[in-house]
């Protein structure tokens, strides 16, 4: 029994991770409007910011910690696939050269 062929783009993964580099951008984006929002508490207004600024903040600051890691996981994600489609090249071009192939 032969193992079936894959076949992988290795330019479609390198454009798939520029993609996902733009989704990274995005996303930090949103961690610096979360900072902005946890470092000026007068964003909620003068009335509000003492009432409702004791009750927000332990649920801000986790959100800002989640939005934050999910920043740095997409980016990381863009690194992986560009060490992916790396790895394929340099695996087909050795098995290539041990072939007979260039």
């Amino acid at each position: 029994m032969t193992a079936p062929d894959i076949k992988l783009s290795t330019e479609e993964v390198r454009s798939h991770s520029r993609m996902v580099d733009e989704a990274a951008a995005m996303c930090q984006e949103a961690v610096s409007g979360a900072q902005y929002v946890d470092m000026h508490d007068e964003v909620y207004g003068i009335l509000c910011s003492p009432l409702f600024l004791p009750i927000i903040q332990p649920l801000q600051d986790t959100a800002l910690t989640e939005i934050r890691n999910g920043a740095d996981a997409t980016a990381h994600l863009a690194d992986l696939l560009r060490t992916l489609a790396d790895n394929v090249d340099i695996t087909d071009q050795a098995a290539a050269q041990r072939l007979g192939g260039r």
